[in-house]
């Protein structure tokens, strides 16, 4: 039986996100030869090719990416119409969730299980990066960021702020001292953190009587992983700057302790982007979920 339009688009969007032919037909519970044969007639009815096949990968064609992005709200419109039907309808099918590596470890991963026994059957693609994505080139369906947001297109749901502060190991204190006033950082050394896609190094920042000064730190490390991060300031390299709820179990333990608390960092906000201003059900139960986990913060 020849497939319907609306099923070659959600395989043609499974074998993009699954990044195979192979890997699609198996999430899709589908024969190999029934996902090749949808592509087929996908790229029949739109009169253009979609994607390009090599024996190891496939890539999207630039009617390909155009179609994909275009798509997904499509898809997306399609769930919540029949859920709108059924809103008793369990949830079903994939989440893919991006959030830095922090909130996945700390807060969210030891919690899921509570989301799990409440939705059983959503599977959920959970990635820990430190690294800003591409939402719709990587099939994401939400990510959860911290700080300023760039322009682009997709939605913002706040949720919240994170509280940060500056600290360092008592190895490096004793060594270097401890500083005082912000004039004092330029005898310290900083571990500074870079955003990977643009190689900017971030700015260090406090709050004081004049309002909040932004500061550019000497220091001969630069780092964009949050472990690696935590592990050079255990290590003596250096300051830290960095968010409380992720600092504070090393601030407990005596690992790293708090300096500059009259120069405090100002918060920074948090936000769960979505690539449409249609938000699917899977992803608002989901945001609901996350902003009981981060209320922690």
């Amino acid at each position: 039986m020849q497939l319907n339009l609306f099923e070659n688009i959600k395989i043609f969007m499974e074998i993009v996100d699954a990044g195979s032919f192979t890997q699609a037909a198996e999430n899709l519970e589908l024969h190999r030869p029934a996902v090749t044969k949808a592509v087929q007639q996908l790229e029949t009815q739109c009169g253009v090719r979609l994607l390009q096949r090599t024996t190891r990968r496939i890539a999207l064609t630039s009617e390909g990416e155009e179609f994909y992005r275009r798509s997904k709200p499509l898809l997306y419109q399609a769930d919540e119409l029949l859920a709108s039907f059924a809103p008793d309808r369990p949830l079903h099918g994939q989440l893919r969730v991006d959030m830095p590596v922090a909130f996945a470890r700390q807060l969210v991963v030891p919690r899921l299980a509570e989301f799990y026994a409440e939705h059983p059957d959503l599977e959920i693609i959970l990635t820990g990066s430190d690294v800003r994505r591409d939402m719709l080139r990587e099939g994401l369906d939400c990510m959860l960021r911290v700080g300023r947001l760039d322009d682009g297109d997709y939605m913002a749901r706040p949720m919240g702020e994170v509280k940060r502060m500056t600290c360092a190991s008592p190895e490096y204190l004793a060594r270097h001292g401890t500083p005082q006033t912000l004039d004092d950082l330029r005898h310290h050394q900083a571990i500074n953190w870079i955003v990977s896609n643009n190689r900017e190094i971030v700015p260090w920042h406090f709050t004081t009587s004049q309002g909040v000064e932004e500061r550019v730190l000497p220091g001969r490390l630069i780092l964009d992983n949050a472990e690696v991060y935590i592990s050079a300031g255990l290590s003596g390299l250096g300051l830290l700057q960095g968010m409380n709820f992720f600092l504070q179990p090393y601030i407990d333990s005596g690992q790293l302790v708090e300096v500059l608390p009259n120069f405090p960092c100002p918060s920074r906000k948090l936000s769960l982007i979505y690539p449409h201003r249609h938000l699917p059900q899977k992803v608002r139960v989901f945001a609901q979920w996350l902003e009981t986990v981060l209320k922690a913060l």
